[in-house]
């Protein structure tokens, strides 16, 4: 066990004596601090992040923050090191064991240029807000923020409704509108146009109390007329899928977990529209946290529930599937619930082939998405988000001069709106 300032000391020891190496102690006190703060279940069933006290939450993510500019600097500052994306450091021992194909080296990644992207950044913010607006005292709320490639035009989306906070958002496939859930009680599933305007609730049939009801983690199917999300009370969780103009609900009831310590979350759909991938997370009473994840697919009627078959030893989650459905992107240790060093991006065919590591920086990369026309992946990476290759290729941070915001706050899950 250690104390609050145990990651600030090591931080500081790594930062004093300059960063030739690695950050082990650092990594290893920030890691050890992480993995033996209780959990709190936020809403008893979905686990959100870990609930810590005000000064030790400031302090991971500080030291966090700076094992991932160290990172940067070790990996990348060094004359004839390969760009991000290139080989890097061998796996840790709880990598997987089976063959799994290397990220591959950046060809052009110093020639690329990001930030003149079209369309917004959306990501979550767990925190102080970006833009340093929150007034003090104000203690880490959740939402979600806009922002251009180039930094411009950074804003809160729909600030204040719900008063509970925001996460878990989707962005509808022709790039106009933003689903997600509530992050606290009543925990229900909201939608509000891109550039703003009324919030419409859609859990209309769910009070969002978690005794009775409540909805998460939405998607939008991709003609954009459904939305697949988690119903869930304290004691069980299921798929189900809303049509947005009906408002009908279908429970996939095969998904179904009847455990308090076992629930669903950050469901995607096949482009198709015929399958959704999901994962399931595992929880230990015992231990007081999440102890393992796995990714599924079901087909959209409820039939075909399997397991995506990936190595065993690795907690597996936040899938999202290609726009051409030739792949799923996935990370390993889900940021949300098991965010370390060790979480990177990887995909894998549908039937479980081809699995490939697109990232090896082992300082925590993860919360994949596609963008639109599948020619790149959205990631976070260093200290802010990334675009690659589909082949883990030409990673490079969009814009870390502006998009990297280290005001007391933390966030990880973002995706690129879909333009014209």
């Amino acid at each position: 066990m250690t104390d609050d300032r145990s990651l600030e000391r090591a931080a500081r020891s790594w930062l004093e004596t300059g960063p030739t190496q690695a950050p082990d102690r650092a990594v290893e006190a920030a890691l050890l601090r992480i993995e033996t703060t209780p959990q709190e279940r936020d809403l008893r069933v979905p686990w959100r992040l870990p609930r810590m006290t005000t000064p030790t939450r400031v302090a991971a993510a500080a030291v966090i923050g700076v094992l991932l500019i160290g990172g940067a600097f070790f990996y990348l500052g060094k004359p004839g090191q390969p760009a991000v994306g290139g080989p890097g450091p061998s796996p840790s021992s709880s990598a997987p064991a089976s063959p799994i194909a290397s990220p591959k080296p950046s060809s052009s990644g110093a020639l690329l240029d990001y930030t003149n992207l079209q369309g917004w950044i959306v990501f979550e913010r767990a925190g102080k807000a970006p833009d340093g607006s929150t007034p003090a005292g104000v203690d880490y709320p959740h939402s979600l923020w806009l922002a251009h490639a180039d930094g411009s035009d950074l804003h809160e989306l729909a600030p204040g409704v719900p008063a509970s906070g925001k996460i878990s958002f989707d962005i509808s496939p022709d790039g106009s509108r933003v689903i997600f859930s509530a992050y606290d009680p009543p925990v229900q599933v909201w939608e509000v146009g891109i550039e703003g305007g009324a919030q419409k609730l859609l859990s209309t049939d769910c009070n969002g109390v978690p005794a009775e009801c409540m909805e998460a983690a939405p998607a939008y199917s991709p003609d954009g007329k459904r939305v697949a999300f988690v119903r869930a009370t304290e004691t069980s969780s299921v798929l189900a899928i809303r049509d947005l103009a009906s408002g009908d609900v279908t429970m996939l009831d095969t998904t179904r977990s009847s455990s308090s310590d076992v629930w669903l979350d950050e469901p995607s759909w096949s482009p198709d529209g015929q399958q959704i991938v999901y994962h399931k997370v595992i929880h230990d009473a015992a231990q007081d946290r999440v102890v393992d994840s796995n990714i599924f697919i079901v087909n959209a009627d409820g039939s075909g529930l399997h397991e995506l078959a990936l190595p065993d030893g690795t907690p597996w989650g936040d899938a999202d599937w290609s726009p051409d459905g030739s792949r799923i992107v996935f990370g390993s240790y889900p940021i949300r619930v098991l965010a370390n060093a060790k979480s990177e991006v990887y995909s894998v065919r549908p039937d479980g082939t081809d699995l490939q590591q697109l990232t090896r920086l082992g300082v925590g990369s993860g919360a994949p998405s596609w963008t639109s026309d599948g020619a790149h992946i959205f990631f976070w990476g260093l200290q802010t988000f990334f675009l690659m290759d589909p082949d883990g290729g030409n990673a490079k941070a969009i814009n870390r001069a502006d998009l990297v915001f280290d005001n007391d706050g933390y966030g990880f899950y973002g995706a690129l709106q879909p333009t014209p």
